[in-house]
């Protein structure tokens, strides 16, 4: 079904953030694959933690903690301080 849906509309290439931001965490907790890369690409292009919550939530609630903390790791000198700081909770990175 995501997949219908997203050859119809193309959600997951679209350029709204505010679309990313629910379309990849819907993709990645039902298995819809296509979305991985591009959420990937998203979370390191974009620092705002209104958007990167979702998807790492979307990882953790998805049994993909590890892909997450991957993902997190890579980007968190980018981040603003109060997304690392929140984020590191989220993971379980800080007491």
């Amino acid at each position: 079904m995501l997949e219908k849906i997203d050859h119809d509309l193309n959600l997951t290439m679209t350029k709204d953030p505010e679309v990313k931001q629910r379309w990849f965490p819907l993709g990645i907790k039902h298995g819809y694959n296509d979305t991985m890369d591009p959420a990937h690409d998203f979370i390191s292009s974009q620092g705002r933690l209104k958007y990167l919550n979702p998807i790492y939530r979307a990882l953790i609630d998805s049994n993909q903690k590890d892909t997450a903390i991957k993902w997190f790791r890579e980007n968190e000198d980018f981040y603003h301080p109060l997304a690392v700081s929140s984020l590191s909770k989220l993971l379980g990175l800080t007491g």
